[in-house]
């Protein structure tokens, strides 16, 4: 009886421990010791305790085992070509937890990149494997893990030159790798538009200050070839507000949209009559409304250089005369209208039937002598010639 209450309290606590494990994800998180502790992706990690099993790692660095039991001593390596493999036990106390790597590079492979011109490219993205291992520094060079005895698959890109791709083979005593790139030329096209959407043509064109092009009937100026890269452009036209802007001359932005804005000059219209200004007089540009003289008898408005307008105004018991004035570019423009006073219409019809009365007098007058009759004069008769008597 002694015996099978021993084996049944046996059973129980052996019911009990099983009863107190749990799971719970549990992470692996992979740096590169070499490179700022920045994370390393694609790495392997096996975790083996009661079984085993294997994961790689995110572009995060991390590897996440979702139901891994606790406590429990397991086995953790982490592998990865180009790094030191590292092989560690662990015991997992507690729910989430998580253990970090720090990997050692293998002697690596100094990577050296130049211009087709044997000038060295600094600030070149490398990739190797399909992972960024940097930027080349001021003498273009970098070191990489890479593997020995095997094709790497290396794409370099940089500001400027045509990007490189390439599967290179190491050997297994190789210590550096030489990449060449070529320059990126690109034929820019400038297009060159007012700000009403026109496009502008005789734009000269300016690259890094030197004249290049000027634009043609459609507002556009092809460009001789230039390295992909960064460049001042200048747009200048006559009419119009010169433009600069900063611009990228690459494959992907060999087009240029450039708008320019009117020039503008001022424009003053005088309205006088007599020599005094003549206020709240309406001005019409081409025979448009366009604005009210103000109290000394001056409208002001800005106007595109060069523009040819026809000017009049209006005011109630004034005539004026017209001008046709084009406006000049840097200069007075001042455009005088002379007003006349109207005759008010009453005196008109005065001074006419006056004038009509006067004509109607004059004509009974020459009427009037025409009808007088004419006398005849007396006749004269000789005198009598006496004889003298004896």
């Amino acid at each position: 009886m002694k015996r099978v209450f021993i084996i049944l309290l046996a059973s129980l606590l052996l019911f009990c421990g099983a009863g107190a494990a749990d799971v719970s994800p549990f992470s692996v998180n992979v740096f590169d010791a070499s490179a700022g502790n920045n994370p390393v992706s694609l790495a392997s990690v096996t975790l083996t305790g009661t079984s085993s099993s294997t994961l790689y790692t995110t572009a995060d660095g991390i590897a996440e085992f979702k139901d891994v039991t606790y406590p429990e001593t397991y086995t953790v390596k982490v592998a990865k070509t180009g790094y030191i493999t590292q092989t560690r036990t662990i015991s997992i106390v507690s729910a989430n937890s998580a253990e970090p790597f720090y990997l050692m590079p293998e002697s690596p492979i100094l990577i050296t990149v130049s211009s087709s011109e044997g000038k060295p490219v600094s600030g070149a993205e490398v990739t190797v494997n399909k992972v960024s291992v940097g930027k080349t520094d001021a003498n273009g060079r970098l070191h990489a893990a890479m593997n020995r005895g095997s094709y790497n698959t290396v794409e370099v890109s940089a500001p400027s030159y045509v990007s490189y791709t390439a599967e290179e083979y190491l050997r297994n005593d190789a210590t550096s790798l030489p990449i060449v790139l070529s320059l990126s030329r690109v034929n820019p096209l400038i297009l060159v538009y007012a700000e009403d959407k026109e496009p502008v043509s005789g734009a000269a064109v300016y690259v890094n200050g030197e004249l290049t092009a000027y634009t043609d009937a459609y507002g556009k100026a092809q460009l001789s070839s230039y390295v992909s890269g960064k460049y001042t452009l200048t747009v200048d036209a006559k009419n119009f507000v010169a433009e600069t802007k900063a611009v990228n001359f690459t494959e992907d932005e060999s087009a240029v949209t450039v708008e320019l804005k009117y020039a503008t000059s001022t424009l003053t219209v005088k309205t006088l009559a007599a020599g005094k200004p003549i206020p709240d007089t309406i001005i019409y540009f081409d025979g448009d409304v366009k604005g009210i003289t103000n109290a000394q008898g001056i409208y002001t408005t800005a106007s595109a250089p060069d523009t040819k307008i026809y000017i009049s105004a209006s005011h109630d018991g004034y005539s004026a005369e017209s001008i046709t004035y084009t406006v000049a570019a840097g200069a007075d423009n001042t455009v005088i209208i002379e007003m006349q006073k109207n005759v008010p219409v009453v005196l008109i019809g005065i001074g006419i039937l006056a004038v009509v009365i006067l004509i109607l007098i004059l004509a009974l007058v020459i009427s009037g002598r025409r009808r007088k009759p004419i006398k005849s004069p007396a006749k004269s008769y000789p005198p009598t010639q006496k004889r003298d008597s004896f």
